[in-house]
């Protein structure tokens, strides 16, 4: 026998041991139990795999929220969170090393809800186990260009606070993979306020990812503010751009699958391991340190997590087998604490990240203004929840009926970062209207119980230990609740809500004896209150109602805001019957009156309302009661407008097109009249002799300038070129300037115009313009070749000079003037579709800019993008300052980015940042935003969430509407062409938009606070509510002989915050009130108040009742110290900046701020020793005591003796929970 023979026999047995010793192995690996999944972190392995299973759920999007979570409409989107939550329980409980992470709590709330208790057993228990974590946790992934931060705060909390009290739990990490871009207030306020670890995303612009690829910095410290002390967060953003599996491993998505059974065909471990490891190390290569995270998920994902988990426990099985990799089930809050380990410091990221774009030419800057009406929809309903809050905390919380959590609900779904966008498919933008609307009609309802049991002169306040329900003080909840009911049908219940509105007032004047003959007493009678959803365009049931019959009104006005404030109210009438009205105040005090016709152009709007069935065309009036109310802090103030006989009524309107100059002097009367011939005569001749010196200040002036018109509040003076029927100069608030606001249009990119990047057009996310134009009243859609011709006609010659019109040149609006003692107005007509109507307001700095854009003519094929361009002589160079979220400003600059070298594709849409809530120019500032001796400021505040852009020296462009005819490729598959019933490919006109701004003027080292002051004040309006007078029974029908009334009242017993601190949040939790103050300045900002500021709360918030008081987190769903204590604090390296101006600014401004941990609250007996702050402590221990601020603060022999003293830091929020009863 040949030895090479026995040596050959000897190895095929050996080979066949080895085959089946294989086949074995495979076979116990195929059964999951026998797969090694428990692997953890290994600091010393060569790269820590980190596989983070997840699903973005958006909620509403191309099906609704509720379809997304039924798993309904699948011709759309196969897409179902129900069993997604479902089969990830299930797989989780098959194998405790696997781990999920989860973030929408809109979809799990609904889904916790229908589990039974068995199940509800079994996730708490995987949420303690660690293996379902919660990321972000808001009620939604709100968006962070578009959302005000008010509203951020709100949908944060409401998921927080559902976590906390369902779990015990607290997100540590962020979780804002989806938006289409980031701001500084996320970093700085929503993660390093509510105790994130660190903050992780999908999306931020290609050139900066390129960059930070290269230099491994795609990981940084980023500083959210420059005025908070703590506002650094780590924060990754993830190198694919996306938040999806790394390619190959997408098993959802039909990717192969791991065979690993070599006794079937296909097995393919070796391949799978080899393509997971090389795509590991593309990754290693952009990421510094040994760990890198794997996001194992998309949009819906984990529809199958069985398939998914299955997988992926071969994968971890075979890959940690391999030994290249050590790889493992993860959550983003283990990968954070890694990279905490290594006490590295991380590079420094100080701006933002807007804009985004993901290719040349798609910037992602329409997205900015899509949808106009929605976003002002949303950012109003925001602000009336606020008020009606204050008002439930200030009567109690019902035990049944109307409350505020229905518009809540509905406002923080629409924080949504495809909700507020508008970047949603029309039918789930119709069911996001459909929610806040009903949510309104029911927080108006707790706003007309609250005032009506407040103006009839119930005791109010929470007490410990009980709630008051809104029935308790009379019979105003039953009508309120009917009304919404019916409202909560629809048109028909809309309608219905209307008559009933119209049946109280006819039940009230049933009950009253006008003659004042009979009993009774007005407290135990309802007051009918209704709110008026249309007041933007003259239209409310109740006051058109009552006015038609010649009936007087009584207007209660709600001021949300902690200052007193003085505002023009504006109240629809008919002048059917009359035109001659008395206004009266609550010490019955006369009030001058103004009666303003209704401009043609809201005229035009009321009858298209009435065309698509948006309102009842009864609402409608035709003129507009103006006068000034004086409002307490957190209070009300009614007032009476009563109808008047014996005088003709006079209210006109001038044009500035050839009527003659008496038809001009007979603009804007007042209508203050007496009640008897009498006086009606007297005042008749003060009315006659004001219109003489009307008319002879007019003759004045055109003797001075034959072709100006002047609008003059004594505190503003507008001057307008007739000619051109625009606005020339702005002078006030110690300041001059050459102003005129203009429109124009971009012609919208159908995608089809450019031989590179072909079929990228403009749509609902993107802003791609092939062209812009200048809109006249001559030329509607004129063709000038940009602003510089526009810049010619206004001043002459080149941008910036004083030169005049051309001889003949023809007006670019036609001008109407309407003049009066309380409102001033120019009205500009451009084109049929887009009107501005300027106006000066007694008593008020700013000027109001009234626009109404729409329906957008497309009779031509072209897609329009329409702006308002507000051009100016500040020479303020190629900077601009815009607002964060509606907080900080911060600097902007003309084709330039602080963190890289830009190379820009797109001037227009590369230059659009968002406007949440102002922008600014700045004459002559450096790069920190100091203002040189003697300059001035120009300020633009908005009313909706806005693009803007300042694209040449002394402009400023705000994108008002858009309606484009293409889809821009980006998912949603419709053109933003919205009409006016919400309908699409249907025979309706486009939609209308209407909006207001406010423009401020001022001495640039003056400016911050008539600016900050004003932004807080159009962002929470009045609330108002109407109803018909009510008549003391038995007494005289004037104002005195109407006892009983609670004619004013404020919350606060008149106690004002100071003019940097606003009272954020005051809600009736029912068993606490969550109460928030934040700092409204910014370091540097103000020389006196951009500064540490001490309130107290017991002095604020006088009439409520609590027993205890603690500070939490800002989402309220931890103790703010053990926040502090616990939160990961990483290491800032070296800035990424190339703006070294800014970036010593941004320093200096760091520096002002303290840099010192906030004050605690302080509670102290009334005279004690102990303020807000260090220097009002004695004792070192009790001050650090204090500043640990873990305790529940004694108010065991009464809260009300003791100062709650609280200080704040500049753009410092603060959180306290005031306890009356306890849990």
């Amino acid at each position: 026998m040949a030895p090479g023979g026995q040596s050959h026999g000897a190895a095929l047995l050996l080979s066949a041991v080895v085959a089946i010793a294989a086949v074995v192995a495979a076979a116990a690996a195929a059964s999951p139990r026998r797969y090694a999944t428990s692997a953890k972190r290994y600091p010393a392995a060569p790269l820590n795999v980190h596989l983070v299973c997840h699903s973005h759920d958006d909620a509403g999007w191309l099906k609704t929220v509720d379809q997304y979570f039924w798993g309904a409409n699948n011709t759309i989107q196969v897409a179902g969170v129900q069993y997604i939550l479902d089969t990830v329980m299930q797989a989780l409980l098959a194998n405790p090393d696997r781990k999920f992470v989860y973030g929408e709590m809109s979809f799990f709330m609904r889904w916790w809800d229908q589990q039974d208790d068995d199940t509800r057993a079994a996730v708490a228990q995987l949420v303690k186990q660690g293996q379902l974590d919660f990321v972000n946790g808001g009620y939604v992934q709100h968006d962070e260009a578009t959302a005000h931060y008010v509203a951020m705060i709100d949908q944060t909390t409401r998921g927080h606070e559902f976590l906390r009290r369902t779990f015990g739990v607290a997100p540590r990490v962020g979780w804002q993979i989806d938006p289409f871009g980031h701001s500084s207030t996320q970093a700085g306020l929503l993660s390093a306020q509510v105790g994130f670890d660190a903050l992780f995303f999908g999306r931020a612009d290609y050139q900066d990812m390129e960059k930070r690829r290269s230099e491994r910095a795609l990981e940084v410290v980023w500083r959210g503010s420059g005025s908070l002390a703590d506002a650094d967060v780590f924060t990754g953003n993830f190198p694919s751009g996306n938040y999806g599996p790394p390619p190959g491993f997408a098993f959802e998505w039909a990717d192969p699958p791991l065979m690993d059974d070599p006794r079937l065909e296909g097995y393919n471990v070796e391949e799978r391991v080899d393509a997971f490891v090389e795509r590991c190390r593309e990754l290693a290569n952009v990421t510094a340190g040994n760990d890198i995270m794997l996001t194992i998920g998309s949009d819906f994902q984990f529809a199958n997590a069985h398939l998914q988990f299955k997988n992926l426990d071969k994968l971890i099985h075979h890959v940690n087998a391999d030994g290249r990799l050590h790889a493992f089930y993860s959550t983003p809050a283990e990968y954070a604490a890694a990279k905490h380990s290594y006490g590295a410091r991380w590079p420094l990221k100080t701006d933002d990240f807007f804009p985004y774009a993901d290719n040349p030419h798609a910037f992602w800057t329409g997205y900015f203004t899509s949808r106009p009406a929605s976003k002002g929809f949303i950012r109003a309903a925001t602000s009336y929840l606020q008020a009606a809050r204050q008002l439930e905390a200030a009567v109690g919380l019902p035990e049944r009926g109307p409350n505020t959590e229905s518009l809540e609900e509905a406002v923080s779904l629409l924080q949504h970062h495809d909700g507020i966008t508008g970047t949603a498919k029309q039918h789930v933008v119709n069911d996001y209207h459909r929610r806040v609307h009903a949510g309104l009609k029911e927080a108006q309802a707790v706003v007309a119980s609250a005032l009506e049991r407040l103006i009839r002169g119930a005791t109010v306040g929470g007490t410990a230990g009980g709630t008051t329900g809104p029935a308790a003080g009379g019979g105003s909840a039953a009508p309120a609740a009917r009304r919404l009911a019916m409202a909560q049908e629809g048109p028909a219940g809309l309608h219905a809500v209307q008559h009933a509105g119209r049946e109280a007032a006819a039940e009230q004047e049933e009950r009253v004896d006008p003659t004042g003959s009979g009993g009774g007493n007005p407290i135990d009678s309802p007051i009918p209150l209704e709110s008026c959803d249309w007041l933007n365009i003259t239209a409310c049931n109740a006051t058109v109602h009552l006015s038609s019959r010649g009936q007087g009104m009584l207007v209660a006005a709600y001021n949300p805001l902690a200052w007193s404030r003085e505002t023009v109210v504006r109240v629809p009438v008919s002048t059917a019957v009359t035109c001659m009205w008395k206004a009266s105040g609550p010490e019955g005090e006369d009030l001058p009156v103004q009666l303003l016709p209704v401009p043609n152009t809201t005229l035009a709007l009321q009858q298209l309302m009435a065309a698509v069935n948006a309102t009842c065309p009864t609402t409608f009036g035709d003129a507009e009661l103006a006068f000034v109310a004086q409002l307490p802090p957190l209070g009300y103030a009614t007032f009476f407008l009563e109808p008047q006989s014996g005088a003709a009524a006079r209210a006109g309107s001038s044009s500035d097109d050839g009527s003659s100059r008496e038809q001009k002097q007979e603009a804007g009367q007042s209508a203050t009249q007496a009640a008897d011939a009498r006086e009606a005569a007297a005042e008749a001749a003060e009315v006659a002799a004001e219109e003489e010196e009307v008319q002879q200040g007019w003759l004045e002036n055109e003797e001075k300038n034959e072709h100006t018109a002047v609008l003059d509040s004594g505190l503003v003076r507008l001057e307008f070129d007739t000619r051109t029927g625009l606005l020339r100069s702005v002078h006030g608030g110690g300041a001059s300037a050459r102003l005129a606001p203009t429109f124009a249009w971009y012609n919208s990119s159908d995608g089809l115009d450019s031989d590179e990047n072909r079929g990228q057009g403009s749509g609902a996310y993107v802003f791609r313009p092939n062209g812009r134009y200048d809109l006249s009243a001559t030329h509607e859609t004129s063709a000038a070749p940009g602003w510089r011709s526009l810049w010619e006609r206004l001043w002459g010659g080149g941008g910036g000079g004083g030169g005049r019109v051309p001889a003949g040149a023809g007006p670019v609006a036609r001008l109407e003037i309407v003049e009066g003692v309380n409102v001033w107005e120019a009205r500009q007509t451009f084109a049929d579709w887009a009107t501005l109507v300027t106006r000066l307001h007694r008593g008020q700095a700013a000027v109001e800019v009234e626009w109404t854009v729409g329906p957008i003519p497309i009779d031509d094929g072209l897609g329009k993008e329409v702006v308002l361009v507000y051009d100016s002589d500040l020479g303020s160079g190629a900077q601009f300052w815009s607002d964060s979220n509606g907080r900080e400003m911060l600097r902007r600059v003309r084709d330039f980015r602080p963190t890289w070298e830009l190379n820009q594709t797109e001037p227009a849409a590369g230059n659009y940042y968002p406007l949440t809530a102002a922008m600014y120019l700045l004459e002559g500032g450096d790069a920190g935003g100091a203002a040189a001796e003697g300059a001035r400021q120009l300020a633009v505040l908005t009313d909706r969430a806005q693009g803007g852009a300042s694209l040449r020296s002394g402009q400023m462009e705000v994108m008002l509407h858009r309606r484009t005819l293409r889809d821009d490729l980006r998912g949603v598959d419709e053109a933003l062409n919205e009409t006016a019933c919400g309908c699409r490919n249907c025979d309706c006109p486009g939609l209308v938009a209407r909006g207001r701004h406010w423009l401020l003027l001022a001495p640039a080292r003056e400016a911050a606070r008539p600016r900050r002051t004003a932004q807080q004040e159009l962002n929470d309006p009045p609330v108002l509510a109407f109803g018909p007078i009510p008549r003391q029974i038995g007494a005289s029908s004037d104002p005195g002989g109407r006892v009983g009334l609670r004619r004013t009242w404020t919350l606060s017993e008149g106690h004002i915050l100071h003019s940097n601190v606003h009272l954020l949040t005051l809600k009736d939790t029912g068993s606490s009130y969550l109460v928030r103050l934040a700092h409204l300045y910014q370091a540097g900002e103000d020389p006196s108040l951009s500064k540490p500021i001490t309130e107290d709360l017991n002095s604020l918030l006088q009439l409520l009742h609590f027993n205890a008081i603690r500070e939490l987190s800002l989402s309220g769903n931890q103790l703010r110290s053990d926040m502090q204590q616990r939160r990961l604090r990483f290491q800032p390296g070296d800035s990424l900046s190339n703006d070294s101006a800014a970036e010593s600014a941004a320093a200096g401004t760091a520096a002002a701020a303290g840099g010192t941990a906030a004050a605690p609250v302080t509670a102290a007996a009334s005279g004690g020793a102990l303020g807000g702050g260090a220097s009002g402590a004695e004792d070192a221990a009790e001050l650090a005591k204090l500043r640990a601020g873990a305790e529940i603060f004694d108010c065991s022999s009464g809260c009300r003796n003791a100062e709650l003293l609280v200080t704040l830091a500049p753009m410092e929020v603060r959180t306290f929970e005031l306890i009356y009863r306890p849990m």
